[in-house]
């Protein structure tokens, strides 16, 4: 650990060893206790494509971002960061710690056998083939071992692996606080570049569209910088900060400054509105954007479907995704209330034009949305 006023505690390791389970399970512990924290993925921080051919990994834009988002939960008043992402190499981890001066950063690899990494993997139902390259990274970091702290997780459970890592890295250390500070918004030249925002309620489908239209680009050569704003930082407790937009917009800001400098020359962004406030503040956290916003509705039913389903586990696993898992009754209760807030969304006018999702594909609804906008973003 290096000495310093805020507390980061990564963990790493191979792809089915449990990183981000583990990590939410850490982080909650901390938000029932009181203990102001905020976790992030490192690979949500990463996405902007086609990747520049001296950093195929964007390890170099992951580490502007981690250390741009670290400054911004510090200054927040946050007393540590949660992190959980795949490291690569020593390098790596030296490009992410060189950003970040003033922080006390522990690194902790999670590791576990090739048995267990497999039916991890297998037991996800999506994309079984990273079981191989998991195993390979395993055994990479098994033989580039360098005295870090370890945790196996064969055999135990995801509470039991957080109460080793909390023993062994003695997360979060007592650190110095820090009071909360304004923070100036970030500021990218005057129409820098085209931003569309997917928006509306809890189940509509923002992450999947984005997504369709984030890699369509990709394929076309386009530099895209695509951010999901749920996962711009949970934090547990969120004093005075309902839904954490506060600090979302001004991570939004950060990542965008990076992503610009890094030469994205469009920005996708999905995640929910609240109302025109809450838009208002994310849009000013980047100005020089030419912002499209997009409200995507879809009726009650379609709702309870897909909430009831990705209760279910399906589709890609979601760092933070409070829905997996839970029993049918609960979930039926957030699909009424992402019901009742398409109806406030619906009557707050929100967003610049409206598509329905209704029974259509994310594919489908994606070149809705492109269609509306003229063929977004726009450029030759």
């Amino acid at each position: 650990m290096r000495d310093g006023s805020f507390a980061l505690l990564w963990l790493h390791g191979p792809s089915g060893v449990g990183k981000s389970t583990v990590a939410w399970e850490i982080f909650g512990e901390l938000g029932r206790t009181g203990v102001d924290t905020v976790y992030v993925d490192v690979d949500q921080l990463g996405l902007c494509h086609p990747a520049p051919g001296d950093d195929p990994g964007n390890e170099r834009l992951k580490a502007a971002n981690l250390a741009a988002v670290g400054s911004v939960v510090r200054d927040a008043g946050a007393r540590g960061l949660l992190v959980s992402g795949i490291l690569e190499t020593a390098d790596a981890v030296r490009a992410y710690a060189e950003r970040m001066p003033g922080i006390a950063l522990t690194l902790c690899r999670l590791r576990a056998g090739e048995r267990t990494l497999r039916d991890r993997i297998t037991a996800r139902g999506w994309q079984p083939q990273l079981a191989d390259a998991a195993v390979q990274h395993a055994e990479s970091l098994d033989r580039a071992e360098t005295g870090e702290l370890r945790v196996d997780t064969d055999g135990l459970s995801v509470a039991e692996v957080a109460r080793l890592v909390r023993e062994k890295t003695g997360w979060p250390p007592v650190v110095e606080g820090t009071a909360e500070r304004a923070i100036p918004p970030s500021t990218v030249d005057e129409g820098a570049a085209p931003m569309l925002w997917l928006c509306g309620p809890r189940g509509v489908g923002k992450s999947a569209v984005a997504w369709e239209i984030f890699a369509g680009l990709i394929g076309s050569g386009v530099r895209t910088a695509y951010v999901d704003l749920a996962q711009l930082g949970f934090r547990r407790p969120a004093p005075d900060d309902p839904g954490g937009h506060r600090l979302k917009a001004r991570n939004l800001g950060a990542l965008w400054a990076n992503f610009h400098a890094a030469g994205a020359r469009c920005l996708i962004v999905s995640g929910g509105a609240g109302d025109q406030a809450t838009v208002d503040r994310y849009l000013a956290a980047v100005p020089g954007t030419r912002p499209k916003v997009c409200l995507l509705r879809a009726g009650p039913a379609a709702l309870t479907d897909r909430i009831l389903r990705r209760g279910r586990g399906a589709g890609p696993p979601i760092p933070g995704d409070d829905l997996n898992g839970r029993s049918a009754e609960d979930l039926r209760s957030l699909a009424e209330r992402a019901a009742r807030e398409a109806e406030e969304l619906d009557r707050a006018g929100i967003g610049d034009f409206r598509v329905d999702t209704g029974d259509r594909s994310a594919e489908e609804v994606a070149r809705l949305v492109r269609a509306r906008t003229g063929d977004w973003p726009g450029l030759a």
